[in-house]
């Protein structure tokens, strides 16, 4: 039986050591919340899904959209580690690469907020 979506979403920011940013040719993870499904539970869901790793700390990022629940951390992880599903290639974008990504505009935009925030200079200060 397959679970219903809700309409709100959630994206996981997942950073190293340097401050680049975890993401795949489409952005960072992202999913639909499932019908009931908490965004801490969904985050933590499509990060597994997309890295085959759980992440043991997220931080809420507040960028100002309430449908769209966007998380925060870091967990410095080897791409080489990882276990994305077949067809999905991982690999790390530094902040001065985002403006020429080749992924779609909302999640450039959303990587653009982050990384000039309080929260993503709080880490790397």
């Amino acid at each position: 039986m397959q679970q219903e979506q809700s309409t709100s979403r959630v994206t996981v920011l997942a950073l190293d050591r340097w401050g680049s940013i975890l993401v795949s040719k489409e952005g960072p993870p992202w999913t639909w919340l499932q019908r009931d499904e908490s965004p801490d539970t969904g985050a933590l869901r499509i990060f597994e899904e997309a890295t085959g790793t759980l992440l043991e700390e997220l931080h809420l990022f507040h960028h100002g959209e309430p449908s769209h629940h966007v998380y925060y951390c870091d967990p410095d992880l080897e791409v080489a580690d990882l276990s994305p599903p077949p067809g999905m290639s991982l690999h790390y974008i530094s902040p001065v690469e985002i403006d020429v990504a080749t992924f779609p505009n909302e999640a450039r935009s959303l990587l653009t907020k982050f990384v000039i925030s309080t929260a993503y200079r709080a880490m790397f200060h």
